[in-house]
This record gives structure tokens, C-alpha cells and sequence, in this order.
């Protein structure tokens, strides 16, 4: 069915899906790609981190890099598709999913030395944003007018579990295999408990475009999304709290930075145990190390301060690896943001 008409918070949502569809889609045709330069070129727009050296990135142009050095090196993997990726997930080392424009999925199951094309339930018209490979078998995939797709079986087949309703829908996180939770634009938050059968929506008291989802067990998880929303659960998504964290020696909600922005969002949140990372406009980077109590932000170097941070990921602990716009690669420690030889500086305290 068609969604509601919006009111003033609905159409400020609407805004912010198209503007941030358009940086989606439109960026892709923004930059070259050079995978022999030195320094990364493409927009950068997921990552998924193996270890605390071993990472994968997707971007503009069907660009796919691989990074074995602690993100000090990223090397170009032939994708065979000149398209935008958007996700990236892998279920182990071997077996990995992207997504991206057009429906479009991308499988490898030889630990990325190549990438086959799977058949789509998707139509073309729908981007996929976000894939979560539960293991080597179980993916999800979700994106625009409400895209869902599930595989069983490796990506040889793959099911159209869309929504009826025209919202977009950003993530998806599965802290295991029978609790999944989607979010979208209008404070869509979709929950299953039984391994994806059924989805039902839960409140979280916004209708603020969510960004961000990521779940540390069954009963703790936090979203993310425009106007530096933070919002925490510690039941399962039944009951949902602003989330108040340390912030330049204050809290979220004097993020007063934030307010001098147009239109400011965190587009990711990424959490494993204690340790978590949450990452948006201009150069913005949150580190936690006390389950979210806290939240600290670090501030990056020079002209970092200006790059948007697109994709985020733990390696189950407290390091991990943040991607963003114009080639931008950073190393998440637990108390600091290491860059790449040749940035401003080499980490951000």
C-alpha cells in the first residue's frame, strides 16, 4: 500500500532520503576510478572487516579493494560491473556478498578472488543498500520502495520478501540467526524472531530517517540516523531511549556542531561486546569502549574534517576499519582513528 501523506517531519525525512539517494547515485559519476594511484579516488561506501588487518571496500564503479596490511595498502578486485556497490558482507573469509545499484548482487565464494553475478530478485529500478551474510548459505538484502531479499542457498536463488510500502530501507543486522532488524526512512524499524519468517514493525518514537542498525545480542542495539539520532534498546526494540554519550567532554545532545550543519546525519553504528563506532557527516567518528555508556568523539585532521564517513566495521572487538567519500580509509583502534601514510596526520586521538 502507498506510505502516508507526510507532514513537516515526514517531508524533512523525504528530503533527506532523496538527498541522500542522489550522494548515492549521482557521486558514483563524480569520480574517476584509478586503482593504480596511490591513494584511493573512488567514493567509498561499505566496508567489512575480517580482522584487525584484513578488510574489504566497495564503492563507485562496481569498485571493489582489498586491504591484508592493516588498510596500509588496498588492492582493486575485478567486480565486472561498472555500477555503484553499496554493501559488503562476507561469512567468514570465503564466501562474501555485494550489492548495489540495480538490484544488483555480486557472490564470491574463493575468498574474493572473483566475483560472479547472481540472479536478482530485485528489479532494476530498486537499489540494494546493505547485505548481512549470516553464513556461507543465509544472506539479506535490503534497499529503495522497500526492497528485502533472502537467499538459502549461497545466492543461488534469492527470495523478493519486499515491503508493500515505498520506504527505503538502509540496513540490516542479524546478531544471530533467529533475531533480525531492519532500518529505514519514517523510523522504520522492522524486527523478526524467527530466522526472517515474519517482520513486524516497532515504534522507536521518531519518524526521523534511520541511517544505522546494529544489535550486540537479541535485546541490546542501537540505531542511528539524521539530526545525530542515537537511540539505544536494551529489550529486544520494545522500549527505546535517546541515547546520551560523551562528546567532546559532553554529551549527544550538545552536539552543538551538529546544529551549524545542514541537514546532519550518522550513517552507521557498528558495535561487538563493549566496544562500538558510529560514523556520519563531515569527518564525524564516536568511539565507545563501556557498551555505549559513553561515547567519545574523535576529531580527525585538516581537510578529513570535511570527508563524509560512509561505512563502518568491527572485526568483533574493539578494532575495525571506517570508509567514506573520495577514497577515505581509516583504522579503528580502541582509543584512536589511524589514517593511511600520506594523510594529514597518522591517527586522531
Amino acid at each position: 500500500m502507498a506510505p502516508p501523506m507526510p507532514g513537516p517531519g515526514r517531508a524533512r525525512c523525504r528530503w533527506a532520503r532523496r538527498a541522500t539517494l542522489v550522494w548515492l547515485v549521482l557521486s558514483s559519476a563524480m569520480v574517476a576510478r584509478d586503482a593504480t594511484a596511490a591513494a584511493l579516488r573512488d567514493n567509498l561506501y561499505d566496508v567489512k572487516a575480517l580482522d584487525a588487518r584484513e578488510a574489504w571496500a566497495v564503492g563507485t564503479f562496481g569498485a571493489i579493494y582489498h586491504t591484508a596490511d592493516g588498510g596500509k595498502t588496498w588492492q582493486a578486485r575485478e567486480s565486472g560491473t561498472k555500477s555503484a556497490l553499496f554493501g559488503v558482507d562476507f561469512a567468514g573469509r570465503r564466501d562474501g556478498w555485494v550489492v548495489g545499484k540495480s538490484g544488483l548482487i555480486l557472490h564470491t565464494a574463493d575468498e574474493g578472488a572473483t566475483w560472479t553475478q547472481q540472479t536478482s530478485p530485485i528489479p532494476v529500478q530498486k537499489p540494494l543498500f546493505k547485505v548481512r551474510a549470516l553464513d556461507a548459505q543465509t544472506a539479506w538484502a535490503v534497499g529503495d520502495w522497500g526492497a528485502v531479499a533472502v537467499t538459502h542457498d549461497g545466492g543461488k536463488t534469492w527470495e523478493d520478501r519486499s515491503l508493500p510500502d515505498d520506504v527505503v530501507l538502509y540496513d540490516v543486522c542479524f546478531p544471530d540467526a533467529e533475531h533480525g532488524f531492519v532500518a529505514g526512512e519514517y523510523g522504520t524499524l522492522l524486527v523478526t524472531e524467527d530466522r526472517g519468517t515474519t517482520w513486524v514493525k516497532r515504534p522507536v518514537g521518531t519518524e526521523k530517517t534511520l541511517f544505522g542498525v546494529s544489535f550486540s545480542n537479541p535485546r541490546e542495539g542501537w540505531v542511528v540516523g539524521i539530526d545525530g539520532l542515537v537511540l539505544r534498546t536494551r529489550d529486544g526494540a520494545r522500549t527505546w531511549e535517546v541515547q546520551r554519550g560523551a562528546v567532546e567532554a559532553g554529551s549527544i545532545e550538545e552536539l552543538g556542531f551538529l546544529e551549524a550543519l545542514k541537514n546532519p546525519g550518522l550513517y552507521s553504528v557498528q558495535v561487538a561486546g563493549r566496544y562500538g563506532v558510529v560514523i556520519g557527516d563531515t569527518g564525524m567518528v564516536l568511539t565507545t569502549a563501556d557498551g555505549g555508556e559513553t561515547w567519545t568523539r574523535r576529531e580527525l585532521p585538516g581537510k578529513q574534517q570535511l570527508v563524509w564517513m560512509r561505512g563502518a566495521s568491527l572485526a568483533g572487538g574493539p578494532e575495525g576499519f571506517i570508509v567514506g567519500g573520495s577514497g577515505f580509509t581509516a583504522r579503528v583502534e580502541q582509543d584512536r582513528i589511524v589514517l593511511p601514510a600520506g594523510s594529514d596526520a597518522a591517527a586522531a586521538p
